[in-house]
């Protein structure tokens, strides 16, 4: 009875999960195609027919001695803001669901709730390295008007492909390496390791895991790269937002920390 309720809960947990990481996975790649279009709009021949359109309504208003009714656009910037603070409700979601689940570690079957961390911590693995991870532009100003001279939106795995085109293989090998070869190895031989019984298969699993910790914070390693990296001077014309990748990716680097102290934990008992 327990295992069928347990199950029930964590099942319950996962889909409302999936749903809310779904939802805030598409809502940053909306902010992203949104940020892009408007950088489009932001570049110095656009904002010079911009301001020439402006300049000629208001000729032909003083030639004609009338007032030309100007139209009223919704500004971008208030939209794009709005689609990030969707991105946002909806990550705030995901966390809060995943923290009460926490909770039945203490009530519910061990090997499952095992079980369904090492789901979600791959979940939110996936959506890591998949996931905008940040989102970079310089910016400029000419006769008081804000110029983009350059925007870039990527993720882990846009931005391996990236450090590989440009041939700084060393960079890119250990990001792969540790962002995603690492991690996903990692995670899927604890899961394994929740349903093998022989005492053999179990001693060569903890020789190997064991090899495995020695790295266990190699993806923190990770994640402290893109920190540094986004961290311009505040003075500097290139800004950088960290997005929703990021915060999948730390929360994934929390669930796998966590599966290793209640693996620890497992083995004193």
């Amino acid at each position: 009875m327990k295992n069928i309720l347990s199950i029930i809960i964590l099942s319950f947990f996962t889909f409302f999960l999936v749903f809310f990481a779904n939802e805030s996975f598409k809502s940053s790649i909306e902010y992203e195609k949104a940020y892009h279009d408007y950088s489009k709009t932001k570049t110095i021949e656009n904002n010079a027919q911009a301001k020439i359109e402006l300049l000629l309504t208001d000729i032909l208003g003083s030639i004609i001695d009338t007032t030309v009714q100007k139209e009223t656009k919704p500004n971008p910037l208030y939209e794009i803001q709005e689609i990030a603070n969707i991105t946002m409700k909806n990550f705030l979601y995901f966390t809060i669901i995943l923290i009460m689940s926490m909770f039945s570690y203490f009530l519910l079957n061990k090997l499952i709730f095992m079980s369904y961390l090492h789901i979600i911590s791959l979940l939110t693995l996936f959506l890591g390295i998949t996931s905008p991870i940040f989102l970079m532009y310089v910016t400029t100003t000419i006769a008081s008007s804000e110029i983009i001279l350059q925007f870039e939106s990527s993720n882990i795995i846009s931005s391996i492909d990236k450090l590989f085109l440009q041939n700084n293989y060393f960079v890119g090998g250990i990001i792969l390496l540790f962002s995603i070869i690492f991690p996903f190895t990692k995670t899927n031989i604890s899961f394994l390791a929740l349903f093998i019984k022989d005492a053999n298969y179990i001693s060569a699993l903890d020789i190997f895991m064991s090899k495995f910790n020695k790295f266990s914070m190699a993806d923190v390693f990770v994640l402290s790269i893109f920190l540094v990296y986004l961290s311009p001077n505040d003075e500097s014309m290139v800004k950088a937002e960290l997005e929703i990748g990021f915060y999948f990716f730390f929360t994934y680097v929390i669930l796998s920390l966590l599966i290793g102290l209640l693996r620890v934990k497992k083995e004193i008992n």
